[in-house]
């Protein structure tokens, strides 16, 4: 099988390295897999519910399509130093294809007891569920908290990391670090756009002990190709004389330039688990310097307590825009005449204000784990936009103008299991 030009040569490798290893020694191979079967309910007629930005946003509806998986991880153990590991997932996206479907790709290296070293394609390690983003079984919810998770569309990375851990006190401490390069499809009010990012480099500690697990990130990247807001300023590239109708308008295309905006993420994150409860915390800053993804803050706080097999939880998260945004120059009251210019002037402010996100939300919902390997969770939550701001929602053209709800509701059920 031929595969697309921009998966990492070492998924190849991978893909060689398994196979090699199943001919030679099926012992060493272990073939494992995981799936959600999830049915969403959310947003409104003009303000769809962003599962992530990779994914089709809800436009008041009920639909399996963004939350909906099937994954499938082959783990080779080669000999005592070397293993390979590859994962792939189907799933629902914007950009859909099998470079995008294979997850992971990579071949590990343990060259001491301390010491691991990973090439190819690796989950981004930035937050608490790197590794398990995709396997609903393994955290309580019945998706990712929208609040936090659903702007960070980076799930994995070509490069490779290294980590070191040793006992620390009690516990087991680890130090890791990686970088890579990372390509993403983006929702639009207009259409999806693919962006890169590269490189990115960052740096994650950690440190468990019996019940609990902390961690803390910092990394940064890049973006290279794609120009998601090319389209804003497309109407005006043949006005006369436009720098004298809307004095500031030329530096638009520069300002408004995806490519080379550095955006840099921070991110503390605790958990704490026992037979009956679970206690999750993160929190994010995400520094951007594109006009369109302004600093954001982000937060959240999960208790579970299980009762038999039931476990009943409740959340509260919230994300905001840190800072004013872009200061968009009216044009002059001659330019204001031009349909053009107030077309472009009206589309402009308003998506910039569009992607301004104040919002609150408080979930609960329960899990029922049917067996050891399958679970059926429910969740109902509620979203408070504050101060009409809608950044946190994929918006529609006609939504850019339309009333803002004060609150959306989300109703969400899965199935999730893993064999």
């Amino acid at each position: 099988m031929l595969l697309p030009r921009r998966l990492s040569v070492m998924g190849t490798v991978c893909l060689t390295l398994l196979a090699s290893s199943f001919a030679s020694a099926s012992d060493n191979l272990r073939v494992s897999g995981f799936g959600n079967v999830s049915v969403i309910k959310s947003g409104t007629e003009n303000l769809g519910f962003k599962y992530d930005l990779s994914k089709e946003a809800l436009f008041d509806e009920w639909s399996l399509k963004p939350g909906s998986s099937f994954g499938l991880q082959l783990n080779a153990n080669i000999n005592d130093q070397f293993d390979a590991v590859i994962q792939g997932v189907l799933q629902d996206r914007l950009d859909n294809n099998l470079n995008k479907t294979i997850t992971w790709a990579f071949l590990r290296y343990r060259p001491t007891q301390n010491i691991t070293v990973r090439a190819g394609r690796i989950a981004t390690p930035i937050y608490m569920l790197s590794e398990y983003r995709d396997v609903g079984f393994a955290y309580l919810w019945t998706k990712p908290i929208t609040d936090f998770y659903s702007a960070i569309p980076v799930t994995y990375i070509d490069g490779g990391d290294i980590a070191y851990s040793a006992p620390l006190g009690d516990g087991i401490f680890e130090a890791r670090l990686f970088g890579g390069s990372s390509e993403v499809t983006i929702e639009t009010i207009f259409e999806p756009h693919n962006v890169t990012l590269s490189p990115i480099i960052g740096g994650k500690l950690t440190y468990s002990l019996e019940q609990w697990l902390f961690s803390s990130v910092a990394a940064t990247t890049k973006a290279k190709e794609g120009e998601p807001a090319a389209s804003l300023t497309s109407s005006l590239s043949g006005v006369p004389n436009l720098e004298l109708l809307w004095p500031g308008a030329s530096r638009f295309s520069n300002d408004f330039k995806l490519s080379d905006t550095r955006i840099s993420y921070y991110s503390l994150g605790a958990l704490y688990e026992t037979g009956d409860w679970n206690v999750q915390s993160e929190l994010s800053y995400t520094d951007a310097e594109w006009p369109f993804f302004t600093d954001l803050a982000a937060g959240y706080l999960s208790v579970g307590r299980t009762l038999n097999s039931n476990t009943f939880y409740g959340f509260a998260s919230k994300s905001k825009t840190i800072g004013s945004l872009y200061a968009l120059s009216a044009p002059s009251a001659l330019g204001q005449s031009v349909s053009q210019i107030a077309d472009a002037y009206q589309l402009i402010g308003s998506n910039l204000n569009a992607r301004f996100v104040d919002q609150e939300t408080f979930g609960m919902g329960v899990r029922l784990d049917i067996s050891p390997q399958i679970s059926l969770k429910g969740q109902i939550e509620r979203t408070w936009l504050k101060n009409d701001h809608i950044g946190g929602w994929l918006t529609s053209i006609n939504g850019l103008s339309a009333a803002v709800p004060s609150y959306i509701d989300t109703y969400s059920v899965s199935l999730s299991f893993v064999f």
